[in-house]
């Protein structure tokens, strides 16, 4: 599901297409959780640079996604397309297990670092309250 803000910026639909891993909130969200087998297999790829920002170090990412795990939630600032900021955390099931994520995304003159941080935050509790309500017990 994709829900609009109540302000006039456009917005890209996201919904049904893919997008990469190592580019956006939510992949690494997502990519943050897989078994470390998974997590090698896509730092083995050529990683496109997508914009001057987007993170394309194996190293990098590697140390990107263990901060993901340790915080709970990712970033991606101007990585996908430059001027998109976002945040995402991910959900998991009954078991623990992480099958989805939640994202927020906005325009980064509107989604400053300061705002991020507190967006973080909101998107984390939304991902586990959405979590127990899938009855993972916090």
């Amino acid at each position: 599901m994709q829900a609009r803000g109540s302000s006039s910026v456009t917005a890209q639909n996201w919904l049904g297409r893919r997008t990469p891993l190592h580019a956006t909130s939510s992949g690494k969200a997502l990519l943050a959780h897989q078994p470390k087998s998974v997590q090698e297999s896509v730092l083995a790829r050529k990683l496109p640079r997508l914009t001057d920002h987007t993170v394309v170090s194996p190293a990098e990412l590697r140390a990107e996604l263990r901060s993901v795990a340790r915080n709970g939630f990712a970033s991606a600032r101007d990585e996908l397309e430059i001027g998109l900021h976002a945040v995402a955390a991910p959900v998991r099931a009954h078991d623990g297990k992480v099958i989805g994520a939640i994202s927020v995304s906005g325009p980064s003159y509107r989604l400053e670092e300061e705002r991020l941080h507190e967006v973080a935050k909101r998107t984390v509790a939304a991902a586990q309250d959405l979590s127990r309500r899938m009855g993972y017990a916090y």
